[in-house]
Order: structure tokens, then sequence, then C-alpha cells
């Protein structure tokens, strides 16, 4: 372990932004196998020196010197919101401010609450079973990542990017195969614990301890034969597909500072692309989330779009927003309507099921607009109106089989396309903006969970951005084409319904319930001694 105290927090931290590297960078995907290394070292040496006297403060701060560099890093990409030239009355010290609050605060928010299994990760080090046999620790490690990368999609503050593990592989498909069979989380936890099992070993190896090099070593190579197996094994599951069709997914580029303006005729921009579709073939076409920004069912929108369809004889699935009158107030849903080659609108409408917060709603927000207004004025439909998160996974039954919907945000969360193809769909639809980020990090982790979604569940996924990336994703999570970042164009492939499902798709994240498990059991064992001092205090 390093001995100077200000060496050693330097090194935890740049070992920490070392870490998200790959997370970020599809480049140096495959180093996510090793980025981890050094950060574990130094975080195994803190743990298992038994003798420094155990202080639940120095572990924490050991946490937090590591995730907040790790966590900046993958959120990096916020800065590309400055100037917040969309939102109207923005200065540029507002924006400034913000974008800081992004990009440091987010982090330091995530770094708090994930700090305090560093160090119930030392307690539990140093008594018990895990003292006695130290190669639990890196699996331990492991558990915890990824349940800390699970938790990201519990609550607003919750970013699931930084965290999952998986997601530096959606270049890699292959190695994603496993996330069939146990999710995605089950492949986080694969690329934590290799990492970790090679940073024990190389701490054994310093200390002298052959005996314990070679389990690290051995345990190492176990859980890489684990993961090619598995890959093997999901990659060449085979996938009962239904009729084939030639879809498109239709990129505007229109820059948020323009898609909101009246002036602009998005309805325009997306017939000229679906016209170019038509004469590739497409016989079904996917248009971006708010690709209409205002009220799609309002004459003249609802007619416009109808000869589109009726021209192109391709269905529709339309990104829009969807406003509900009866409610007295001027409630609104972010949706996507489908409208078939005979103008037909489909009675289904699909609500998007999780809000971006900051975007669609302000959370806390009486305390927000106290403290930073601008930060409130972020929120889209800043002139009063509510948007309305939808509850149901509504699916479009076309002539060609089931399509299941996405919006945006939707995308991150596994659940969400899991509950769509329990509930029939057979192919998903994505609309997203993903403007506000141009060509940064952002819109490649954001198309990677696309892939993430795809692989899970054995759909071939349709995902049409505004701004880009758009994509044709199939069940294995091979991209068949997309659309690069801020250009406009329209992209065609051939994709089945598929009427099979994975393994995960049925049991969900079983595989969290048994790191729960895991590490509850250590834990459970290291609060003992302190359990029995309570209860004698409170006898006497």
């Amino acid at each position: 372990m390093l001995k100077n105290k200000g060496v050693r927090c330097l090194a935890l931290a740049l070992s920490g932004a070392l870490a998200a590297l790959p997370v970020c960078f599809s480049a140096i995907s495959l180093a996510v196998f090793f980025s981890f290394i050094p950060m574990l070292y130094l975080l195994f040496s803190e743990f298992l020196d038994e003798g420094a006297r155990f202080r639940p403060s120095h572990y924490y701060g050991v946490g937090l010197l590591v995730l907040i560099p790790y966590f900046i890093v993958a959120f990096h990409w916020f800065a590309y919101l400055y100037p917040l030239d969309f939102v109207d009355s923005m200065t540029p010290v507002a924006a400034l401010a913000i974008v800081a609050l992004a990009c440091v605060g987010l982090p330091f928010l995530q770094a708090l609450g994930f700090a305090f299994l560093f160090w119930i990760l030392a307690r539990i080090a140093r008594r018990g079973t895990v003292r006695r046999y130290p190669i639990l620790l890196p699996f331990l490690f492991a558990a915890f990542w990824s349940l800390f990368a699970f938790t990201q999609t519990l609550t607003w503050a919750g970013v699931p990017w930084g965290a999952q593990l998986a997601l530096a592989l959606y270049e890699v498909p292959f190695l994603l195969a496993p996330a069939s069979l146990f999710g995605s989380y089950f492949v986080t936890f694969l690329i934590a614990a290799v990492n970790a099992c090679i940073a024990y070993a190389l701490l054994m190896l310093k200390q002298g301890k052959k005996h314990c090099v070679r389990r690290g070593a051995f345990a190492a190579l176990c859980l890489v034969f684990v993961h090619l197996s598995l890959s093997l094994i999901g990659y060449c599951m085979p996938v009962s597909v239904g009729e084939s069709v030639k879809v498109a997914v239709l990129q505007g580029n229109v820059p948020s500072t323009e898609k909101w303006d009246a002036s602009t005729d998005c309805i325009g921009i997306y017939g000229d692309l679906a016209r170019e579709a038509a004469k590739d073939g497409a016989k079904i076409m996917v248009w971006p989330e708010t690709a209409v920004p205002t009220y799609l069912m309002t004459y003249p929108n609802i007619n416009r779009v109808k000869g589109i369809a009726k021209e192109t004889s391709a269905i529709q699935i339309v990104g829009t927003y969807a406003f509900d009158g009866k409610s007295g107030s001027a409630v609104r849903y972010n949706a996507f309507y489908l409208i078939y080659p005979d103008g037909t609108v489909d009675e289904s409408i699909y609500y998007k099921r999780h809000l971006v917060p900051f975007g669609e709603y302000v959370p806390l927000e009486d305390f927000v607009r106290a403290v930073l207004p601008q930060l409130a004025e972020i929120e889209m439909l800043a002139d009063g109106s509510i948007i309305t998160p939808g509850k149901n996974p509504e699916l479009f039954d076309t002539e060609y089989g089931k399509i299941g919907s996405l919006i945006c945000f939707d995308t991150i969360y596994e659940s969400l396309c899991r509950d769509s193809v329990a509930a029939g769909a057979e192919l998903i639809a994505i609309g997203t903006n993903d403007s506000w980020f141009f060509d940064s990090a952002a819109v490649y982790m954001h198309n990677g969970q696309a892939v993430l979604r795809a692989v899970e569940n054995g759909r071939y996924v349709m995902r049409a951005a505004n701004t880009g990336i758009s994509s044709v994703i199939d069940p294995h999570g091979n991209i068949l084409t997309e659309i690069e970042p801020l250009v406009a164009g329209q992209a065609s492939a051939d994709v089945s319904f598929v009427t099979s499902r994975t393994l995960y798709s049925y049991i969900g994240d079983v595989f969290l319930i048994l790191c729960q498990i895991f590490v509850l059991i250590p834990v459970a064992v290291s609060l003992l001694p302190w359990l029995k001092k309570l209860l004698a205090a409170l006898d006497k």
C-alpha cells in the first residue's frame, strides 16, 4: 500500500477515473475487463490491511475518492448541454451553474450513497468467513457493484449508465449474450468479478501469498470460461420468428433550438424521409420522440401524416404529444401513435412510462425553484402544463405482429421492455430525441441501452433518434444498420416478428436476488458482535 497519504489519494482518484473510460468510449470497450484492476488493487490493499485500525470514516472517504472521479468521467457528457440555448431566457452564468451541477453534483450524489458499501466491504473483509477465505472478497465486490447498478434505476436521482458495466460491450454483442439468460446485471457481475479476482491475485503476489495468488488467478480463468461458455449458448440460442418485413428508422436531425419553433416544418421533414424509405421498400417506419412537437391529433397535423401513410403505403409510428381533455386541465403525454397505410389511426396509444427529471418534470419542485429556479426552467413544458407518465405497455397489433414501444428514458429501464415482451410484443419500436447531447458519448451509450434490451428479450429493435443515433438491432444485439449523429437520413433493414422468448424475459433479475443473499450473509455475520454488545447494554 502506498505510504504517502497525498500520493495514495491521487492514485485512488486516478484509478477511479480510469475505470470508467471503457464504459463511455466503445473504442476501448474490451478494456472494461481490466480497467478496474488498479482501483481494486488499491481498495483491497486498504480493506485487507490488518495493521490499520478500522475506522468507518476512513473507508467511506476512500469510497468517495474513487467514486467521485469515476462518475465524473461516466457523466462527462453533461457538459455538452452548455449553453442550454434551447431554454428561453437562460443566461450564460445560469447555464454554467446548471451544467456544473450535472457534471459534478450528480457524480457526488451517486458517490455519497455507494461509498457506504466500501466501508461495509472493509468491515466484512476483516471478520468471520471472509477473513478466513479472502478470495470471497472479489465476488462480494462484484455483487455489491451489480446491486448498486440496479439501485440507480429506483429513484429520479439515478442515471443507470455509469455503473452498468455491460453497457461497455454493446459493440461486442457476442459477450452480451449471457444477458439473454440472466440479464445485463449478470454480465456486469462477471466483468466486475474478473477485474476483482485479477486485482486480488496481484495483491497476494506482492504479499508473497502464493496459494492466494493461485486461487485468484484460477477464479479469474473460471469466470472467463463461464462468460465465454454462456455467450456461446446465448448467442446460438434459436429464435422463433414470424413474418419478415422491411422497416425504416427516420432521423430528421432537427436541433433542439429549432424543433419547437413553429416555423420548423417537422412533418414535412419526416414526410420526405418516409418517401425515401418507401423507395427502399419499407413497410413500417418509426419517427423519433416528439417528431411532431405539438399535438398530432389536430388539423392539419393528422391529415398530413395520414397522407404520408397513404402515399408510402407504410405503417407510420409517430412520436408526438397526446392530450387528455377530459381531466379539465392541460395534461399531456409523451406518446407514440400508429397510423396504418389506409390512414386509420390505431386505437392504442403508447405513453412514455419513465419521464426525464428536469426535462419533463421537476423533482422536489418547491425546493428546486427556491434554490436554483433556472434549473426548473429546463423542463420542456414550462408553460404550466403537465406531462403525465403512462402506466401500461400498450401494444400495436398490426398485420405483421405485435409491436411494443419505448420512448427515450424508457430504454434504460430493463423492466419496461421486459413488461412489453411479457404482454406479447414481438418487435420493439423506440423513439428518442437525444439532440441535447449532439455527438457526445451519451448518444452512443443510449444506443447501447437499446442493444441491451434487444439481447435481454430476444427482439428486433427499431430505434429512431431525432439527431442520432438511429439504428435497427437484431435479437443477438447486432446493429444491422444505423445513422450516425447529426445527419439527416433514413435507414432500412429486414426484421422479423419474434415469437419465442428468452429465459431472462421469464425470470427477470432473479440473479440480483441471489446477489442480495450472498452479500447479506457476511454483512449479518460481521454485525453480530455489535448486536451482542447492543443487547448486553440494553440488558443493563
